[in-house]
């Protein structure tokens, strides 16, 4: 009865304790809670790596034309009652009463379960659950569960596994979860859902899909970015965080990727943007990628899904409201040296395919870069395939002293040429020079070349780069004379040229040589690119929309920077022409690059 207490005659104050009014309406309501057939799976798992079990199997198999699902482990087994029997009757009766609270803190350490409610997520499963598992003697037993009744009941099995651990068989399934319960979306589930519970426990989960005929194994889910590793954990009023975040490239950011909140090594939330709190950046980053473990979370009972809004919830948004300037800046960090080797990989492949472009063009049109032009051989052997006749002549003279008996043969280092042949720079600029290896037919080598720089003329500062290119600089108006030397196998050949460091700003006419470009981001102007005279780049408005539209893939950005190449090109090039003309020579440029782009 409450307990009633008078404080006047007009004012009585009546106290009390909540209770369950109607108890089968109150289990039907905790086993319907759980509506995801992948989670109710997990929970099975969970149960059994609490059990300590070192192996689970799951089957899908067909029986008598009915899909049934098993969960075997090989784990302590269900308690034992007093008579030597699994005490079956306790689980039945003792619903949101799981004999793991009653643990020691020791036998408390990995386990996860505390509800007493997980056999009931069989609901959202199957029709039926049975739970088997072996006395002292090793003798069988079963509880029966049927969805939807109140009744259970105990009886003893058949022997159909190995005494020792438990096995749970559900079925038949419910048409609403058979093609969800496959082999390849349980792995897929499980190896993140318990990614760090398989990998601090070691358990082998192995799944047997007999209907498909396949064998798969569970394994913890790897991330494919780049680690940041400014992170690893917190420490809070309420434990440790750990963190563990990645960054995919931006090329990969097509994939959906997620922050997962994680209690204890178990997923609860899947992406932390769930959390109103994080609907912001770095936290919504399309490359971001990894967990945030925080055991100490309360989760929600029936769906074990989501986190319970307390000051345990407080702590974890506190926490990593103050990591988020140290995980932007290693973002900021990772992009910045991304983006520099991309320009450096694009501005390449960029430089590769003009050249390829300016060669076919003609030679007294395209006059503001020093490009070596094709041309045919002529009998005052001017120029072959864009190389001085000389180095031909001298490639024809080594031929014949090494007595070179057979015909051409393809991929022999024959000559070297350097590009740009004539560069001017102002002191302490840097020129950038190219080194390509031809055969004796005129085609280009592969990368296997190796190439040697040094300066055999003049003093200057000479640093090699990848892919057959090195910059040179000094510091007074001077001339340097360049040489490179190309080794493929016992062949070498070399080459030299002239980079003339001149004081006047205005002496910039032509022979350049290929620009660079470079990343200025204004984003309240319009401009796309311009080029600088001076430095012989090419600035690139990283702010503008077109820009920040083309980086959704590599190939995409590289088509853009090479439209924006072409233009100032063109521009250089005819500087008085019309628009209509100009218009003319940008797609005569583009047809020329777009296949190599």
């Amino acid at each position: 009865m409450p307990d009633q207490k008078t404080s006047s005659p007009k004012n009585i104050k009546t106290t009390g304790r909540l209770q369950i009014g109607d108890q089968w309406n109150a289990i039907s309501i905790i086993a319907q809670s759980q509506t995801h057939p992948l989670k109710a799976v997990c929970e099975l798992v969970e149960n059994a790596i609490d059990a300590r079990a070192k192996n689970i199997d799951i089957v899908r198999r067909r029986t008598n034309g009915q899909i049934m699902l098993e969960v075997c482990d090989d784990g302590h087994g269900v308690r034992l009652d007093q008579n030597g029997r699994p005490h079956f009757e306790h689980i039945a009766t003792h619903i949101c009463d799981s004999m793991k609270r009653r643990l020691s803190r020791p036998e408390r350490v990995g386990v996860h379960g505390e509800f007493g409610i997980g056999l009931l997520s069989f609901w959202s499963l199957g029709e039926q659950l049975r739970m088997i598992a072996s006395d002292e003697e090793g003798q069988l037993h079963q509880m029966t569960l049927n969805r939807g009744e109140q009744r259970y009941s105990i009886s003893p099995a058949r022997r159909m596994f190995a005494p020792g651990g438990t096995q749970i068989i559900v079925g038949p399934l419910l048409e609403s979860s058979r093609n969800i319960l496959t082999g390849k979306k349980l792995r897929r589930y499980l190896s993140a859902e318990l990614r760090d519970r398989i990998r601090t426990s070691g358990v082998r989960i192995q799944i047997s899909d007999r209907i498909s005929r396949k064998q798969l194994l569970v394994t913890p889910r790897e991330f494919q970015g780049d680690r940041l590793d400014e992170l690893k954990s917190i420490s809070t009023s309420f434990g440790k965080l750990i963190v563990e975040l990645y960054l995919r490239p931006a090329a990969d950011s097509r994939q959906a990727t997620r922050i997962a909140i994680c209690k204890d090594g178990t997923r609860v939330l899947e992406d932390i943007t769930e959390l109103i709190q994080f609907d912001r950046a770095p936290w919504t980053d399309g490359r971001l990628e990894g967990i945030l473990d925080f055991p100490a979370f309360d989760i929600a009972p029936g769906t074990r899904k989501g986190v319970v809004p307390n000051e345990r919830l407080e702590v974890f948004i506190e926490a990593l409201r103050c990591i988020e300037p140290t995980v932007t800046e290693a973002i900021e960090r990772r992009d910045q040296a991304e983006s520099a080797k991309a320009n450096g990989q694009i501005l390449r492949q960029v430089k590769r395919a003009f050249l390829t472009a300016l060669r076919e063009l003609p030679e007294d049109q395209y006059l503001f870069f020093d490009v070596p032009h094709s041309a045919k051989r002529s009998r005052d052997g001017a120029a072959v395939n864009g190389r001085p006749a000389t180095q031909k002549s001298n490639a024809n003279k080594r031929k014949e002293t090494v007595a070179v008996a057979s015909s051409f043969r393809p991929n022999q280092l024959d000559t070297v040429v350097i590009t740009p042949r004539h560069a001017r720079r102002q002191p302490n600029g840097e020129c950038v020079l190219m080194a390509q290896a031809y055969d004796g037919r005129g085609d280009e080598l592969p990368d296997s070349v190796q190439y040697r720089w040094s300066i055999v003329e003049g003093e200057g500062r000479l640093k090699t780069v990848e892919g057959g290119q090195c910059t040179v600089t000094t510091r007074e108006p001077s001339l340097i004379v360049v040489e490179v030397k190309a080794d493929k196998g016992i062949v070498s050949a070399a080459d030299h040229v002239p980079v003339k460091f001149v004081a006047e700003e205005d002496d910039y006419g032509s022979a350049c040589g290929l620009p660079s470009y470079r990343l200025e981001a204004e984003p309240v102007h319009t401009w796309r690119s311009r080029y600088d005279v001076r430095k012989n780049d090419i600035i690139i408005n990283s702010a503008h929309r077109d820009f920040l539209a083309s980086r959704t893939t590599m190939a995409k950005h590289r088509r853009y920077i090479g439209k924006l190449y072409a233009k100032e090109v063109v521009l250089l090039n005819f500087p008085h022409e019309s628009s209509s003309e100009a218009m003319e020579r940008l797609i005569e440029v583009i047809v020329r690059t777009e296949d190599a782009l």
